[in-house]
């Protein structure tokens, strides 16, 4: 009888500390995609990138998406397709080059003044300094960004 209650108390227990823990689920995902413009034009071969504004979620949480020749993009997280429900801080910066330029940084540059919208305002490319903001509904979202110089 005493191990039982022992089990009971150490079951008990665990619940409590557990419950004062805090734990939340894991966040929604929604479908999200839109686009990207300077000047009215496309802007492609960027990487779009969504960081929830609500504190606690994980890095793993951060969608992304490189938009086509016409600025159009789908974001994707590693947890999977779409993005948080909520609130969204958003970068817009130089996307991936071609593997094989990589090594070559006269080819990269040269690669980067044939593509639209280039060079990218410096303001748009870190969390700390880009004016961007979105709201990801329960339904999904399309968002569209237009750059300003």
């Amino acid at each position: 009888m005493s191990r039982l209650r022992l089990a009971g108390g150490g079951i008990l227990l665990a619940l409590t500390l557990l419950g004062g823990c805090g734990w939340k689920r894991d966040p929604v995902l929604a479908p999200a995609s839109g686009t990207v413009t300077t000047a009215g034009k496309p802007l492609a071969h960027v990487l779009v990138r969504f960081m929830p504004a609500e504190r606690g979620i994980a890095p793993d949480w951060i969608s992304e998406a490189t938009p086509d020749q016409m600025g159009r993009f789908v974001l994707v997280s590693s947890r999977g397709p779409g993005a948080v429900v909520g609130k969204h801080r958003v970068t817009v910066s130089e996307g991936p080059v071609p593997d094989d330029m990589r090594e070559d940084q006269a080819r990269v540059t040269d690669w980067l003044r044939t593509l639209d919208g280039r060079p990218l305002p410096e303001r748009f490319g870190t969390s700390a300094t880009s004016p961007l903001e979105a709201t990801v509904d329960e339904g999904g979202s399309s968002i569209d960004f237009e750059l300003s110089r």
